[in-house]
């Protein structure tokens, strides 16, 4: 069927005469588009100082800066804002649902304030202690020794009955330590950029407001996001990425670095700028705060916008366009959604609004009004509550209502990750604009509704299911989707071992840990997609019946990323996956060192649209269901090659299982005999594949070794050292393996140190790897 419409399109005079043609009448035939992007994160901390290229000064700067960021790069101190944001997004979501009407932003940030008022108490009296400690030392004469007693005087951390918070503390004192030895080594180079040095004191004191910021950054996470008006990340510190001034916003936000992440390097660059004295730490409380409000209230917005736009479509009367209703959502999305909003801001807003919304109204029109709208429910009702145990709503029609605001919203989201020059060629944006609409209908509009071979169709039984929205009690504050089937399959091993996870090992590991003993091992599988402000904290939270029991930081680690890959590989439907973009750096190219690569969960943190599974073994006498608690990063790496503690370290984090059948192999029964080969084929496994690629990462992330071939030669050299020294040790000293095995803390840690290692002496043979192996998995 042609139909005519007048457009208003920015892009030149497209043809009124376009055949507009719904997936749900007929076939069209698209790739799968890229996921939406998110956009970058507001740094709380200003920028560094800046000096003419070229000047001796900007040279000391570059090197100083570089090397003291560098020794600050704390991976487990990412590891403990990622859990913090997990918590705080799980209160948020308890907050959401305990009570009969969701309280407003300042209320919710309110809640979240007073939950985390303990660790801000501590934190600030933690720093206080160690000002005093510290007041009395000379940093131009300070020796290393010196320090490290200091901080040992310290103490452990405190017991404050959160172990999140614990985490967290135990990353900052670690942080401030490299920062204190950063400061002792820049003074005693005299670098003329940096001018002054200030007081330990003053230092420290300016650094609590630094935490606060920080902190305010996870709670407003968890909230909505952080505030969208973009501080340039520090010039050293977008080098350090990889990151062209000019390509800053755009492939920052490609790459889908998290929230965690931005976080630990805007406060890295924040403990940077402290060593200046003329580079005091702006901080606007207030209208830092008014900006959070703002960015909440976006996202409530778009919360409530979406729930109108859900009952305008389902109420529409027969000859009613769906255009003015559409034309209305759109702006509220793209408030909430910054980098759309950049993207659309240069074509023109209004006129893109405009022809989108005609577009789309014309494409949907079949589906809206309350005749369709009952036609929809019915399956909705039975594919999607009741087949999650829902009761049925009292007013089935607003399902159907929150499936058309659902494709709506997904046809927007896809069709905004255009290149700009896409909106300039009527063919392509015709063509763009038909397969979102069609990927979106797939993803929102029950099956039998759909052509039968409509190439976007997500699964390939009749019927099989749909997504509703999550969680329920929240409405209307969304925060995910869940395919309301539960796919309860057998998983072989061979298939297990084939899908990565996000600590560094496999479904495999993961099965293992939790009771799996024999194989194929039955599995209940679960499939989510995140909405705008999820975090996954949300998730554990609003599924939390469905998960084993543990925090909620624990559990978020239960979700999974799902590609198109895994989702064919384990339940044969790889249209429930979505891609997630590589990010530009963030490995080598095949066949570097024997071929090794990252693991592609880089970035596995949740942005609008990504695919998330949960796998859980279902209980039978092949599941022990025992205690289960495994380590957020199974491999951890850290690479410091300037300052007076030069080294190359390599954390293996073994779960109790790991950890019991280690020291097993190494001390069997009477009958037995020790096995050191397999002992060390077990631990080789842990990082023959992906603790190559990350050295490569690090090594040219920060301009260690910008050539990838000799990057990888040196990442060989480094994996070729561990598995010599663990080699040594399995021999001559299995005793300590035994030890931490019989601790009671959970897992062990074998951690593998190369002492020495310098930039220039990276083509030199490393040093023999010293080897200690201590209880639990807790960073050192």
């Amino acid at each position: 069927m042609t139909m005519t419409t007048e457009t208003f399109s920015p892009f030149g005079a497209l043809d009124t005469n376009v055949e507009d043609v719904s997936p749900i009448q007929a076939a069209t035939a698209s790739d799968l588009s890229p996921e939406p992007m998110r956009a970058p994160l507001t740094s709380p901390f200003g920028s560094l100082p800046v000096y003419e290229a070229g000047t001796s000064q900007a040279q000391e700067w570059e090197d100083v800066t570089g090397e003291l960021l560098t020794e600050l790069e704390d991976e487990d101190f990412t590891d403990s804002l990622e859990a913090l944001v997990d918590e705080a997004a799980a209160r948020h979501t308890i907050d959401l649902t305990s009570w009969s009407t969701a309280p407003a932003p300042a209320e919710a940030r309110a809640m979240l304030e007073a939950w985390i008022e303990p660790l801000v108490s501590e934190t600030e009296r933690s720093l206080d202690a160690l000002s005093e400690q510290l007041s009395s030392l000379d940093l131009a004469s300070v020796s290393e020794t010196e320090l490290e007693n200091v901080f040992d005087g310290l103490g452990a951390v405190p017991a404050m009955g959160n172990e999140v918070f614990e985490q967290f503390l135990g990353g900052l004192f670690r942080k401030v330590k490299s920062f204190a030895k950063g400061a002792v080594n820049v003074v005693k180079k005299g670098v003329a950029a940096i001018g002054k040095i200030l007081p330990i004191g003053v230092v420290l004191n300016r650094l609590k407001g630094l935490v606060r910021s920080l902190l305010r950054g996870v709670l407003q996470t968890a909230i909505s996001r952080l505030p969208s008006s973009v501080q340039p990340i520090a010039r050293t510190v977008a080098a350090k990425l990889g990151i062209s001034e000019a390509e800053d916003t755009r492939r920052g936000a490609a790459q889908e670095a998290s929230s965690p992440v931005l976080l630990a390097e805007a406060f890295d660059a924040g403990l940077v700028r402290l060593l200046s004295s003329d580079a005091g730490v702006a901080e606007d409380e207030e209208a830092a705060q008014a900006e959070a409000d703002r960015s909440a209230d976006a996202q409530r917005e778009l919360d409530d916008a979406r729930a109108r736009l859900a009952e305008q479509l389902a109420g529409l009367g027969p000859r009613e366009s769906a255009a003015p209703a559409v034309q209305q959502f759109l702006p509220v999305l793209l408030a909430a959604r910054p980098l759309i909003r950049m993207a659309v801001s240069i074509i023109g807003r209004d006129r893109v609004i405009s022809f989108v919304a005609d577009k789309i109204a014309l494409l949907i029109q079949g589906l809206v009004g309350p005749d369709a709208a009952r036609q929809l429910a019915r399956p909705l009702v039975d594919l999607g509550f009741k087949a999650l145990g829902f009761e049925a709503p009292t007013t089935p029609t607003a399902l159907a209502g929150e499936a058309l605001a659902a494709t709506v919203e997904g046809t927007m989201e896809r069709l905004m990750d255009l290149p700009a020059e896409a909106f300039a060629d009527e063919l392509q944006l015709e063509s763009a604009l038909q397969s979102a609409f069609a990927e979106a209908a797939a993803a929102a509009i029950p099956d039998r509704f759909l052509r039968q071979d409509l190439p976007e169709r997500e699964v390939a039984a009749s019927g099989s299911g749909v997504w509703v929205l999550m969680p329920r009690a929240a409405r209307p504050h969304y925060r995910y989707r869940r395919f309301s089937r539960v796919f309860v399959i057998p998983v072989t091993r061979q298939v297990a071992r084939a899908v990565p996870w996000t600590d560094g090992g496999t479904l495999e590991t993961y099965l293992l840990d939790r009771g799996v003993r024999s194989w194929p091992a039955l599995a209940e599988v679960r499939v989510y997609e995140t909405l705008p402000g999820a975090e996954l904290g949300h998730l554990a939270q609003g599924e939390a019946a469905e998960t084993v029991t543990g925090t909620a930081s624990e559990q978020a680690q239960d979700f999974q990323p799902l590609t198109p890959e895994i989702a064919g590989l384990l339940i044969g439907e790889p249209a429930l996956g979505r891609r997630i973009p590589r990010a530009s750096g963030a490995g080598h190219q095949p066949g570097v060192h024997g071929g090794h690569h990252l693991s592609p969960w880089t970035h596995h943190r949740p942005v609008p649209g990504r695919r998330f599974v949960h796998v859980r073994p279902v209980a039978g006498p092949s599941v022990l269901h025992p205690k289960v608690r495994r380590p957020r990063r199974r491999v951890g790496l850290a690479v410091v090659l300037t300052g007076g503690s030069p080294q190359i370290r390599v954390q293996l984090r073994l779960s109790e299982r790991q950890g019991q059948e280690l020291a097993t192999r190494l001390a069997p029964a009477m009958s037995g005999k020790p096995d050191p080969a397999a002992a060390l084929a077990t631990l080789k496994e842990m990082y023959r594949a992906t603790l190559p690629g990350r050295i490569v990462n690090r090594l040219i992330r920060n301009g260690l070794e910008p050539d990838a071939a000799r990057a990888g030669t040196i990442a060989d050299k480094v994996v070729d050292g561990v598995t010599s020294a663990l080699s040594v040790v399995l021999q001559q000293r299995p005793h300590l393996i035994a030890s931490a095995a019989q601790d009671p803390a959970d897992g062990m840690t074998v951690t593998i140190t190369f002492r020495g290692v310098t930039r220039e002496s990276l083509d030199n043979p490393l040093p023999t790897g010293i080897v200690e192996v201590t209880p639990g998995y807790g960073p050192r």
